[in-house]
């Protein structure tokens, strides 16, 4: 991963939601939620659902929610481990900002 120097975006906390900021802009959001309900994209379609976790949603495109692979943090753990699961949630989140700034993969995080 780049130095945090070498980034284009940044981090803003809102609430217990973090905003990534590139040129002044927020665009994208990542959150902790439980389990999620939604429409699944591709072949199969349908219903679908997924578990606890952190998810990242890009501003331009409010109706697609990506599951991030960052473990979700244990109901009622610590502030502590409550940080580390969002920084890791963060890191992965911050690099598909820098690949779809790249002009790399199709928003979703690693590309999916």
């Amino acid at each position: 991963m780049p130095a945090e120097s070498e980034q284009s975006h940044s981090w803003v906390r809102i609430g217990s939601t973090y905003g990534g900021v590139v040129a002044k802009t927020i665009v994208a959001l990542v959150y902790h939620a439980a389990v999620q309900r939604g429409e699944q994209t591709g072949p199969r379609g349908g219903e679908a659902e997924a578990g606890p976790g952190w998810y990242l949603v890009w501003v331009d495109k409010p109706h697609r929610h990506y599951q991030l692979s960052a473990p979700a943090a244990k109901a009622g753990a610590p502030v502590a481990e409550l940080d580390r699961s969002a920084l890791v949630a963060l890191a992965e989140a911050g690099d598909a900002i820098e690949a779809k700034l790249a002009g790399g993969g199709n928003g979703g995080p690693e590309g999916r």
